[in-house]
């Protein structure tokens, strides 16, 4: 049975989809900011557990969440098109609601003894492994759901809302990772326990941060059953449980795709910059709590009153927050959750803006926007060290600039994974994004180390911390080292611009991408918001010798094509009579165009013939103007030749033109938008005129969208 796609965002289907995703993100965030704190007091301040520090907390707890991901990853795309995915979806909500009785368990264990009894450490121990052993739990949820989430999309919306459609569900992710993390780090600031100057521990009320999320899995468990039933993508598929032979096929469809090879490397790279950044900040947040407290020691033992025990971005937030939260906005938790906020903030408006700035297609040209905005905003942290105003709208714009980024992306490999292996490329790019993850979490991790060490000795490895703490010297000392160790957050902003800088340059490399600036200026030329539509990209193979042929014989038609595939198209265009050229014609020649005037000698065309016969020996795509009466046999001649070259090659008909063309030819159904519209395959032996008939046929394709 053919599945209904809906044309409106307003399906129960997709509401539904959305609701479940929103509380599965929310808890997630929220129970990994928990644990972070949570874990971090009582392991490392109560406790005091050897070789575990607050760096190796943050690196742990990461860990535990992506791991699964590596672990999992080659069995959830399977599953994902072996069975429906709402039953994906609604088994995994169901099993979020045992993983937050876990949470609950863990954060309660505590309460369970006296706060004098001798084995308060052991509970405390066990507590914490309780609620890091939920945040692995849910990076299995994290596993399993994504896949069928993402699988499910153009599963329930028609491609004309797609693009939007993505929008929406990754600005409302964003939107549930900010009230998450927000949620997480309030929520544990006030409701936290204390640790006396004898060390004695007395629990607080984190066990209702149990109960909440308890509580919204269970509504998120609800909401999930809005869906309705959707048929399987491959109900016959065998479930392999071999680890490496599932992933090394669902690899295999990515690489010999170049559209889904540029969308998984790009958010894999994305992934490793959100987990590097949420890293930095959250050793930020640490080292600004440990610096306070020994500060406040200090000014014990000397008798005086503290000085600058907040810092600027701690004084700047106590302003600008509410008066009830004006006193909690000096505690660490707080501050780092509210910073988090603030980037989930601009990812899900940029996401939201990336969507609706997409139209009715995939937006190539706003990766580059959003991975300039990434740069820009990443040096500003890092180049201001006493700016905290601007400190908190570089961290929004970063944000901005990841949503931009990454919805073009995420609807590139939705839309063209194969329909019966959706889930598999969903779980193939997960697993891609765990090893950028695991890459973010070594490479912090040793940046930090090596960065510690450049700083100099640390006073805690040749001291206890109660003696560190009980002597005045040794103490002067450690807050001086701390004081040092603050300067290590704005190199790894730097460092972090200078990543995503050569990403940028990789994915614009000859191999995979090179037009995408090119692509950017078309939609500034459009601007910022391109109407065009693209009709029958399903004919257009993802890899591949492809030849287009294109009644594009003006500039505007010939920029409509290269904005409409998702592949780059080495451009053949034929200029119409007294053409003028324009700075677009220019860029577009210096990203690989050839443009051929009117009147052109048979140098220029030989040079388009060598060109376009290596581009399609290499697997490539040539466009090509067909409808230049004045060249028909040069044209003829071209494809011919390259037909010969490469007996191959896909050769479609493509018809860009909404109204009028340079040579006076029109579609026959009117249309009040540009589009673009790909045609079947030809036969190898189509004549020109044959090609030019097909093209004016192509007009009359329905405009589902």
């Amino acid at each position: 049975m053919k599945q209904h796609l809906s044309e409106s965002l307003a399906s129960r289907t997709f509401i539904g989809l959305l609701l479940a995703q929103f509380t599965a993100t929310f808890n997630d965030q929220a129970i990994h900011m928990v644990a972070v704190f949570y874990s971090a007091d009582m392991l490392v301040r109560f406790v005091q557990l050897k070789a575990i520090d607050d760096k190796a907390i943050v690196a742990i707890v990461t860990a535990c969440f992506i791991a699964p991901f590596l672990m999992f990853s080659s069995y959830a795309g399977p599953l994902g098109d072996r069975f429906s995915k709402r039953s994906v979806i609604v088994f995994w909500k169901v099993a979020e609601v045992g993983m937050m009785g876990l949470a609950l368990l863990g954060l309660s264990l505590p309460h369970f003894i006296a706060p004098d009894s001798p084995s308060m450490p052991t509970f405390a121990v066990w507590s914490s492994v309780l609620v890091i052993a939920t945040v692995f739990l849910m990076g299995m949820h994290s596993t399993f759901f994504v896949p069928a989430k993402l699988g499910a999309m153009p599963e329930i919306l028609h491609p004309a809302v797609l693009s939007m459609g993505n929008g929406v569900l990754e600005g409302t992710s964003f939107t549930a990772q900010i009230l998450g993390t927000s949620a997480g780090g309030i929520l544990y600031s006030l409701l936290n326990g204390d640790i006396d100057k004898a060390g004695k521990l007395h629990p607080g009320r984190e066990w209702m941060i149990g109960v909440l999320l308890l509580a919204l899995a269970l509504l998120g468990t609800i909401t999930a059953f809005l869906m309705r039933p959707i048929p399987a993508a491959a109900p016959d598929r065998k479930i392999s449980w071999n680890w490496w032979k599932p992933l090394q096929e669902n690899l295999g469809i990515l690489w010999r795709s170049k559209p889904l090879t540029l969308s998984v490397t790009g958010i894999a790279f994305c992934v490793f910059m959100t987990l590097f950044l949420r890293q930095t900040l959250l050793y930020q947040g640490e080292l600004t709590k440990e610096l306070r407290t020994a500060r406040e020691a200090e000014s014990r033992l000397s008798g005086e009153p503290p000085n600058g025990t907040a810092s600027s971005l701690d004084r700047f937030m106590a302003r600008v927050l509410p008066a009830w939260l004006e006193e909690a906005a000096q505690e660490s938790e707080l501050r780092v959750a509210l910073l988090f906020a603030v980037v989930g903030l601009g990812v899900g408006g940029g996401s939201i803006l990336a969507g609706y700035l997409s139209g009715h297609r995939i937006e190539l040209g706003l990766v580059p926007v959003g991975a300039l905005l990434i740069v820009v905003f990443t040096l500003v942290p890092g180049l201001l060290k006493h700016a905290p105003g601007w400190f908190v709208v570089s961290l929004f714009g970063i944000g901005c600039g990841a949503g931009f980024y990454l919805v073009p992306l995420y609807t590139l490999l939705q839309h063209r994974a194969p329909k019966e292996s959706k889930g598999n490329v969903v779980s193939a790019s997960n697993f891609l994004n765990v090893v950028g993850g695991i890459i973010s979490v070594a490479v912090f991790y040793a940046m930090t180390f090596l960065l510690e060490y450049w700083m100099g000795p640390s006073v805690t490895k040749t001291h206890s911390k109660t003696e560190v703490f009980n002597a005045a010297k040794l103490l002067h000392d450690y807050v001086q080292e701390l004081e040092r160790l603050r300067q290590i957050p704005h190199f790894l902003f730097v460092l972090t611009a200078v990543m995503t800088f050569g990403a940028m340059m990789y994915l614009t490399n000859t191999k995979r991408l090179p037009d995408f600036y090119l692509r950017t200026a078309i939609w500034l030329r459009a601007k910022g918001h391109n109407p065009l539509r693209t009709l029958g990209i399903e004919h257009m193979p993802t890899n591949g010798p492809v030849l287009l042929l294109a009644n594009a014989d003006i500039l505007p038609a010939a920029l409509d094509l290269v904005a409409a595939v998702d592949r780059f198209p080495h451009m053949m265009f034929v200029e119409p009579p007294e053409f003028k050229r324009t700075w677009l014609l220019w860029c577009a020649r210096h990203m690989g165009w050839i443009s051929i005037p009117p009147f052109a000698t048979a140098p220029e065309w030989n040079r388009a013939l060598q060109t376009g016969t290596e581009a399609l020996r290499k697997g490539g795509m040539v466009a090509l103007t067909v409808n230049q009466p004045a060249c028909a046999a040069e044209i003829a001649r071209l494809i011919d030749a390259w037909r010969s070259a490469e007996p191959n090659a896909v050769v479609l008909p493509v018809d860009c033109t909404s109204g009028t063309t340079a040579t006076g030819r029109s579609s026959t159904l009117a249309s009040p938008y540009p589009r673009v519209i790909i045609g079947a395959s030809l036969a190898p032996s189509t004549s020109l005129d044959g090609v030019l008939a097909a093209i004016d046929r192509l007009p009359a394709m329905p405009d589902d969208g």
